[in-house]
């Protein structure tokens, strides 16, 4: 058994020791024999495509025929054989999981070619280099559907990225382009996308910048771009985009969601209204452009309750915001958000009722016991709407608190000791297993 591993291990060495010690010169031949052996039966000659990689790696790591047109060509040649492999394979698959055995062979081809097409004098060495910068452009295309289809988006981006430069490479040196003039903008809007999904800020903002100035006929990049300059405190032109993209695009959601979400976060209920109005038309069966519109009627109902107590516009804006909560909930019976804000609403009338009899006198104690009892009934009718939301969202925090702070106050303390602990549960990192009210 020794005498056999040891035999094993002196051919393994000698044939490491074989191909270190070819000459480059020789063996760019041996690479070329080997892939042209390939190609003619590459069902029987499956192991001659290692072969000619082997040695036309050591040509390329040469001084003297690394610098040669041939050696990048084969090169290139090569690794555009791996990628046929992969993508017959892939095509036979028809698997959603299948995972390509050389994900890398497209780039490497491209990036050969590219080598080939630097060092060429000659006429036809150009068109060779251009042709096979061609043919690799197909590969990284297929290549990089299947990463976006696996959600590797930075490998994606590198792919589409490459096609876009091989583009400019190949019509810079009188070639035919591989991207067609009007799958251009497409081909971009990809690119970003990725570029965007992959953490590739920088390059994402840059392209969606060039769409936007070729006046892109893709709604989502002025959503995109103005989301990009209010992020670098541009509002102004952000705006200007949002509403340069409303005024294109007037039924596009995903324009009007960008400046939903802008006046959400500086909390201009005004300008949000209106917004708000256009997105139902929009979406009229979208509970949560509904609950959103609820939210702002909560807001305003909150600002004048704690500036004017329970005065009539209060109360508009609360029957308002109710009445659009309810009306989520109808298009979607467990819409949490909407749930709990009904829950919400009551609840804070509540508080509000709560802090403002505190502040009472002393000689004011009938009035205390008025507005307590008023502060008592609406914590009440909270109460189910915190229990739908609970049977949703075991562990959602405010959900938990509130139910702990009603029992409290209801006097069941063996429930609110209940819900405290589960929110601990929560706080602690862990997860309530079940909902108590789905029991």
């Amino acid at each position: 058994m020794k005498k056999l591993l040891f035999s094993l291990l002196t051919f393994f060495f000698a044939t490491t020791l074989v191909f270190s010690q070819v000459e480059p010169k020789k063996a760019l031949g041996k690479a070329a024999r080997a892939l042209s052996a390939y190609k003619l039966d590459p069902t029987g000659n499956a192991d001659k495509l290692d072969e000619a990689k082997e040695m036309i790696e050591i040509a390329a790591a040469s001084d003297d025929i690394g610098k040669q047109v041939k050696t990048w060509q084969t090169r290139g040649e090569i690794y555009n054989a791996y990628s046929d492999k992969d993508m017959a394979k892939m095509a036979l698959a028809n698997d959603p999981n299948f995972k390509p055995s050389y994900p890398e062979a497209p780039l490497a081809a491209a990036n050969s070619f590219e080598k080939a097409l630097e060092l060429a004098k000659k006429k036809y060495e150009k068109k060779d280099a251009i042709s096979g910068l061609t043919e690799a452009t197909k590969k990284l295309n297929q290549i990089g559907n299947y990463q976006i289809q696996t959600k590797d988006y930075g490998g994606a981006y590198d792919s589409f990225n490459k096609v876009m430069e091989i583009d400019k490479i190949i019509t810079a040196n009188g070639g035919e382009p591989v991207i067609k003039e009007e799958d251009k903008a497409n081909h971009k809007y990809v690119l970003a996308y990725c570029a965007k999904a992959s953490g590739k800020t920088e390059a994402a903002n840059g392209l969606f910048k060039e769409l936007y100035e070729a006046g892109t006929e893709e709604p989502s990049v002025y959503a995109e771009y103005a989301n990009i300059l209010i992020a670098a405190d541009d509002v102004e032109n952000g705006l200007k985009v949002l509403n340069e993209g409303r005024a294109k695009f007037p039924e596009n959601s995903e324009v009007l969601f960008a400046l939903i979400n802008y006046y959400i976060k500086i909390q201009d209920y005004a300008k949000l209204e209106k917004v708000l109005q256009d997105a139902i038309k929009a979406e009229p069966q979208n509970p949560t452009v509904r609950s959103a519109m609820g939210n702002v009627y909560m807001n305003l109902f909150t600002e004048e309750f704690s500036k004017n107590g329970d005065s009539e516009l209060a109360t508009e804006y609360f029957n308002k915001s109710l009445d659009y909560f309810n009306q989520a909930i109808e298009l979607d019976p467990k819409q949490f958000d909407a749930i709990y804000s009904i829950g919400s609403l009551y609840f804070n009338k509540a508080v509000e009722h709560v802090k403002y009899a505190n502040e009472l006198p002393l000689d004011k104690a009938k009035e205390y016991e008025e507005v307590m009892g008023k502060a008592t009934k609406l914590m009440e009718e909270a109460l189910p709407y915190f229990k739908r939301a609970e049977a949703i969202n075991a562990n959602d925090n405010n959900t938990l608190i509130a139910l702990s702070e009603i029992y409290a106050r209801m006097n069941d303390f063996e429930k609110s000791k209940e819900f405290k602990a589960r929110l601990e549960t929560v706080q602690g990192g862990g997860k309530n297993e079940s909902s108590y009210f789905s029991n």
